[in-house]
């Protein structure tokens, strides 16, 4: 309680110095962006698009709609240091005009390739000078995927650097202990999406400078233990990676289509809207952050109509924990089919509630509620659980139960799990 208040008042010293202001405003009267050749773009023709795309899912379900079409690269990288016998991160507390709540914990570096090649025409971002591929201080490293249902083909480098030189902290940054921000995942819209996706790819074992999951040695947490130390049969995920590579040769790549071409939506004075009820509409704001590597823009902002929902189930087989995930194929995704949680209701979608899992007797372990990316999403929520449902029911045809130790190896490569599903695994994080 202590350091969520210090926390707090740390970000409202924040917001004071920003003097954040964030405004409807309108695509018609914008000086950096505009309707051209069918899509929404900067002058500049870098940062990102709103593209329209149609796409054919395996199941024969057309998807016509706008996306976000950002093919640049970018950079989510935490610093973290061995301090008087612990571990600290480097944390930065990132104004977003999206977040709930303004101000939430990030990566020590969090860019755009844009904003890093200072394409607005202000500062570099803070702290990018330590994330240079190639750097022999860096740890670990992997790309990993955006939302499939708005991004086009968006990846991040997540990264995390053993800091060996001083690095000074700045008023946007502050050095805390591994654990406290672990403990943090649990508290709602605190910690941001891409700091959550880099903490859960991290090599474990460098975070907390321990064996992972020995934080307590009972309960879930003695389970969660088992589960890592577990066998990781390397023909059962050879058989994993088949299927989803299978499934990706058999998965359409998208069409790109001109946005005054998709019949259920309409291009406004403030962007792109559907014509009746929809999952989200794309507006423009205007933002004022004193801060910033530029302290006055205007953009594009995915807006979402209603909360979603993302849960992993997981139960026990011969007495190991396991988690039960499901392919998914979205538009979006660079290699079009990844392992998702067992339940996803986007923000504004109905969704596929019926998850195919008895959940009359289940525990929720532990829940959260985040706002996604905030700087391309407009408080978009996400309700996410991990539900225990005991013993593992049979999986349905295509699913597959994964231990942590069969989990662990899979995010030590690239691609293989969605961002819905780095985000629900990060719950786990406080027992590591």
């Amino acid at each position: 309680m202590f350091r969520q208040k210090w926390i707090h008042e740390w970000f409202l010293q924040m917001l004071e110095r920003s003097r954040f202001r964030v405004e409807s405003s309108s695509l018609a009267l914008s000086k950096e962006w505009v309707l051209s050749d069918g899509a929404i773009r900067h002058r500049s023709n870098r940062f990102f698009k709103i593209v329209g795309a149609h796409w054919e899912s395996p199941e024969r379900k057309d998807i016509v709609q706008p996306f976000i079409e950002q093919y640049e690269i970018g950079t989510l990288g935490f610093l973290i240091r061995r301090h008087e016998n612990r571990r600290e991160l480097l944390v930065q507390a990132k104004i977003e005009p999206g977040n709930v709540g303004i101000i939430q914990l990030a990566p020590t570096c969090q860019a755009t390739a844009s904003n890093a090649s200072r394409v607005h025409g202000g500062d570099y971002p803070p702290c990018f000078e330590y994330f240079v591929q190639g750097d022999p201080n860096i740890a670990y490293e992997s790309m990993q995927s955006e939302q499939g249902t708005r991004f086009l083909g968006k990846r991040n480098r997540n990264v995390l650097r053993i800091a060996n030189e001083p690095v000074s902290e700045r008023c946007s940054h502050k050095w805390l202990q591994v654990e406290e921000v672990l403990d943090l995942l649990l508290v709602n819209h605190l910690v941001n999406t891409d700091a959550r996706s880099v903490l859960v790819c991290s090599p474990w074992e460098e975070l907390v400078g321990r064996t992972p999951f020995t934080r307590y040695w009972s309960g879930f947490g003695a389970e969660l233990l088992h589960s890592l130390r577990g066998s990781t049969p390397t023909k059962d995920l050879e058989e994993v990676r088949s299927e989803i590579n299978t499934l990706r040769h058999m998965t359409n790549a998208p069409e790109i289509v001109s946005l005054d071409s998709l019949q259920d939506w309409k291009i406004t004075d403030d962007g792109v809207a559907p014509r009746n009820m929809g999952p989200f509409i794309v507006r423009q704001i205007s933002v004022e952050a004193r801060g910033r590597e530029v302290s006055k823009w205007d953009q594009p902002i995915v807006d979402s109509n209603g909360e979603g929902r993302v849960d992993i189930v997981c139960g026990r087989i011969d007495g190991t924990l396991h988690f039960l995930f499901r392919p998914y194929a979205e538009a979006g995704l660079y290699h079009r089919v990844e392992l998702g949680p067992t339940l996803v209701k986007e923000p504004g979608c109905n969704g596929d509630m019926d998850a195919s899992i008895g959940y009359s007797d289940a525990v929720v372990r532990a829940e959260c509620r985040q706002s996604e990316e905030g700087g391309r999403f407009f408080r978009d929520i996400n309700h996410y659980r991990i539900v225990d449902v005991g013993e593992a029911p049979e999986a349905p045809s295509g699913w597959r139960w994964l231990t942590l130790a069969q989990i662990r190896v899979l995010l030590d490569e690239d691609g293989w799990f969605t961002n819905e599903a780095r985000g629900v695994l990060a719950l786990l994080l406080p027992w590591l």
